[in-house]
């Protein structure tokens, strides 16, 4: 599963479509809470967690990105729950 920082649906289709990773495979936070800036990934995290759409040894792909060329990502094996 793919938390990106939820800015703009457009972007993150976008980038999912250059990437080959599809749009079903990703999960944010923009349609329950708008632009939350960087809660974003770990509200999306934790909508996930509660729902059990992430389960034990799930591979994570978290990334942020912002203005101009700033980004960052991180890979996670999801060991265990938020709570």
């Amino acid at each position: 599963m793919v938390y990106p920082h939820s800015a703009n649906l457009r972007m993150i289709e976008a980038t999912c479509q250059r990437s080959g990773i599809p749009t079903e495979r990703n999960l944010y936070s923009m349609e329950y809470y708008g632009n939350t800036s960087s809660a974003s990934i770990p509200l999306a995290l934790d909508t996930a967690v509660r729902t059990g759409i992430v389960s034990n040894n799930d591979l994570l792909l978290l990334y942020g990105f912002g203005g101009g060329l700033a980004y960052a990502g991180l890979l996670v094996s999801w060991q265990g729950s938020l709570y």
